[in-house]
């Protein structure tokens, strides 16, 4: 759905440049703590498994709206910067207004604006167990979807631990190693690419499988999740 939110004061800002976005974000924060990801330069933007563990590749930390901004301000400029990522930020505990300010008719009322903010990072091959539409505000997000039936082909982890509470693909969509994970090349086959810049957004169904790749070094996106079958629509 290109071009669907252009409206939105971050995609105007986000068509100016990094800086006019995180200005608008600054001023219409408040102090509020978020939870944040942090995975070091060698990891390549991916949030996952450590090598041969079920441990985390990426540590947990704490920051509002402000100090998250100062840390992407600070890895924008770095050759090999780390990836981080302030993930499912409810809008309206963060940004007072932001809801009203960003309208999106196209989802039920009860449906509310989420933000994902961070630099370039990779979110694995996951779905989710209800609908979702989600909007680039700022950035690039290049989304690849499988569809259910691709789940024997996607080399599920375990139910536990996870790293955001749904089951991940093994598999590197960017860098898949297909001697370790060769039906991954059956997934590729059904699978559905799209690139989203500000203003653009995506359907994904229930249950549908996606990875996420965010591209810039300053990504905003803006998801909304709703039960069709709770739906006030």
């Amino acid at each position: 759905m290109r071009g669907v939110a252009n409206d939105w004061p971050l995609v105007v800002a986000a068509h100016h440049d990094s800086h006019t976005v995180m200005a608008l974000m600054a001023a219409t924060a408040n102090g509020r703590l978020a939870k944040v990801l942090r995975a070091d330069p060698a990891q390549q933007g991916r949030f996952h498994y450590a090598d041969d563990s079920y441990a985390m590749n990426f540590t947990r930390g704490e920051g509002n709206v402000a100090g998250i901004l100062a840390g992407l301000r600070e890895q924008e400029n770095s050759y090999q910067p780390f990836a981080m990522a302030a993930q499912s930020m409810i809008a309206e505990h963060y940004f007072p207004g932001f809801a009203q300010a960003h309208p999106m008719p196209l989802v039920p009322p009860s449906a509310e604006p989420r933000l994902w903010i961070g630099n370039a990072a990779k979110v694995a091959t996951h779905n989710d167990p209800i609908e979702n539409v989600a909007v680039v505000a700022a950035g690039r997000r290049r989304f690849t979807l499988f569809p259910p039936s691709a789940e024997p082909d996607l080399y599920l982890g375990p139910h536990d631990p996870t790293p955001a509470g749904a089951r991940i693909s093994m598999v590197h969509v960017t860098a898949p190693d297909f001697d370790r994970y060769p039906r991954f090349a059956s997934a590729l086959k059904v699978a559905q690419e799209a690139e989203l810049r500000p203003g653009d957004a995506i359907f994904i169904p229930r249950d549908w499988y996606h990875h996420v790749e965010a591209i810039e070094r300053l990504n905003v996106l803006v998801n909304y999740w709703w039960d069709e079958s709770k739906s006030d629509a």
